[in-house]
């Protein structure tokens, strides 16, 4: 007798519960919009999601912290063995964040880190962590993807990322 499919059976609405998920990050997860570098683009948030999704970005809302106000929310994930601190990792992300600047531009602030899914409590420790490294990676994908951008700096009076 052949098994039976349990989706065929049951409707879970993933649309709503993400949505939920989401809402519960904002008020249980939240962190300041970090100060420092940040790169301004003349673009709509679906015109980056489009763009840098091209170049295998994606949206990373669920297992991120929610930074104040951010609109953008994307990660890029390689596998890269690296060795930090005498313990060898594989898996890191670029994650990209957005807030509206002046005008409808938005600002865009990047860094390089453990990807969290696979390195919980080392990623949240910050191991790894690179913003120089992060920003180098946007601005070379801005660039591919033919996106301009201007530099600023934005002083939240936060420096955590």
């Amino acid at each position: 007798m052949p098994g039976v499919n349990l989706w065929d059976v049951v409707q879970v609405p993933f649309d709503a519960v993400r949505n939920a998920y989401r809402q519960l990050r904002k008020a249980l997860f939240t962190a300041s919009r970090p100060s420092g570098e940040y790169l301004v683009v003349e673009r709509t948030v679906a015109e980056l999601e489009r763009d840098l999704g091209e170049h295998s970005f994606a949206p990373n809302w669920e297992f991120s912290y929610y930074e104040r106000g951010e609109i953008l929310n994307l990660a890029r994930v390689v596998y890269e063995e690296r060795t930090v601190d005498g313990t060898t990792y594989r898996w890191w992300q670029t994650h990209l964040r957005g807030w509206r600047g002046d005008e409808g531009s938005i600002e865009l602030h990047g860094h390089w880190e453990l990807e969290p899914t696979e390195n919980g409590n080392d990623h949240i420790d910050g191991v790894g962590f690179d913003f120089d490294r992060g920003m180098d990676t946007l601005r070379s994908y801005l660039d591919e993807a033919g996106i301009e951008y201007e530099e600023t700096t934005v002083d939240t009076g936060d420096d955590g990322h």
